[in-house]
């Protein structure tokens, strides 16, 4: 009976130590503790603005804003398949995102595009904005 007592405290001591451990090199080695700082005093619009980024979340804010909820829409300047492109879709739903003639088209860090049929809806600056299809 002792000798199961001490085999579970020796476990117990092990399972701690791991724990403290696999935590502590999440906050310090990897550097996230900066992160968790930031998160922890910010609102949650602000959080969700920091883990998007400020740039892109302005820009689908606006979006939000400025369209109906049953709009198409089509995005200049992100990767197909990032990140950022998944976020998009999070932060713009119920909106869809199509390629075959959308009606708008967000445009994010490339300055001067223009599509024939489409124009200006809303912007932040010339490089982010929106434009919408011509009817």
């Amino acid at each position: 009976m002792m000798i199961r007592h001490r085999v579970l405290k020796i476990l117990l001591l092990v399972w701690i130590i791991l724990w403290l451990s696999f935590t502590g090199r999440e906050l310090f080695i990897k550097g996230n503790l900066h992160d968790y700082q930031m998160l922890m005093t910010r609102s949650l619009e602000e959080k969700r603005s920091y883990v998007t980024g400020d740039s892109l979340y302005e820009l689908l804010t606006l979006c939000n804003e400025r369209t109906p909820a049953d709009v198409t829409y089509s995005i200049i300047g992100i990767e197909e398949g990032s990140l950022d492109k998944r976020r998009a879709a999070y932060y713009l739903y119920p909106r869809l995102e199509s390629n075959v003639r959308p009606d708008i088209i967000i445009v994010y860090n490339k300055p001067g595009v223009k599509k024939a049929g489409y124009t200006f809806l809303a912007g932040l600056d010339d490089s982010r904005y929106v434009l919408r299809i011509v009817k």
